[in-house]
Parts: structure tokens; C-alpha cells; sequence
């Protein structure tokens, strides 16, 4: 059976367990909040860029001239941005990033230009020999 003292060890042991759980909430609460903050000030943003793109979408149809950038045409070069993270405490994002980039270079037959956003990519565009035009890290 355990003592007196065993119990009210165990007993401070929860306690201090709460505190710490509690304070975890607190911080938890704060970034949830800042987080719908930003999705409702972004709000704006995303609807008149559904308007813009359900704009350009409906141009076409009517017989209208189509917009620049909707006509099809023979693709000579492709500039390609390559995002990661700059250090690697994501699971396994930034290899799914980087087999897909790879994936993706290895299907086309034209010219790639590559801007590379974050250290992780900037990191594999060099071991793969990839030309970078630019980086952001």
C-alpha cells in the first residue's frame, strides 16, 4: 500500500501536470485565434480572385477574344519555383517536394529555369546538378 507521502507526491505530480496542460491550451487558443484572424482578413482577397478567374473563365465562351495568357501555345521554356522549408522538422514534406520537382524535370523536354524558395531546395536543386536562377533562403 502506498504511503502518505507516495500519495501527495503523486498528487503534486497531476497538479503541476494540469498546469503545464492548461498552459499548452492557453498558447493553443491564442494561435488558433490568430490563425481565423488572418483567414477572415484574407477573406476579400479570395473572393475577388474567384471573381477575376470565373471572369476569365466566362470570356472565352461567348466568342469573345480570349485573354493572353488563356490561348494555347507551344510551350518553349518553363519556369519552375521550387518552395521548401528551410529547416526539415516537417515529416516527410520536404521529400515529397523534392521527389515530385525531380518527377516533374525529368517529364519535360523543354528548357527549365528554376527559382528556388527555402534551404531544403536550394540544397537538392545543387546535388541534382539543376541550373538555379535565383534563391530565397
Amino acid at each position: 500500500m502506498a504511503t502518505i507521502r507516495e500519495i501527495r507526491r503523486r498528487i503534486k505530480s497531476v497538479k503541476n501536470t494540469a498546469k503545464v496542460t492548461k498552459a499548452m491550451e492557453m498558447v493553443a487558443g491564442s494561435k488558433m485565434k490568430r490563425a481565423q484572424e488572418r483567414t477572415i482578413a484574407a477573406r476579400p482577397y479570395a473572393e475577388k480572385m474567384q471573381q477575376v478567374l470565373a471572369d476569365l473563365a466566362a470570356q472565352g465562351r461567348f466568342g469573345e477574344d480570349v485573354h493572353p495568357l488563356l490561348q494555347k501555345r507551344e510551350v518553349n521554356r518553363i519556369a519552375l519555383i521550387h518552395i521548401t522549408p528551410d529547416r526539415g522538422l516537417c515529416g516527410g514534406l520536404v521529400a515529397n517536394v523534392n521527389r515530385s520537382v525531380a518527377n516533374f524535370i525529368l517529364e519535360q523536354n523543354v528548357l527549365i529555369t528554376t527559382v528556388v524558395v527555402g534551404r531544403k531546395g536550394r540544397d537538392f536543386m545543387i546535388r541534382s546538378g539543376q541550373e538555379v536562377r535565383a534563391e530565397f533562403t
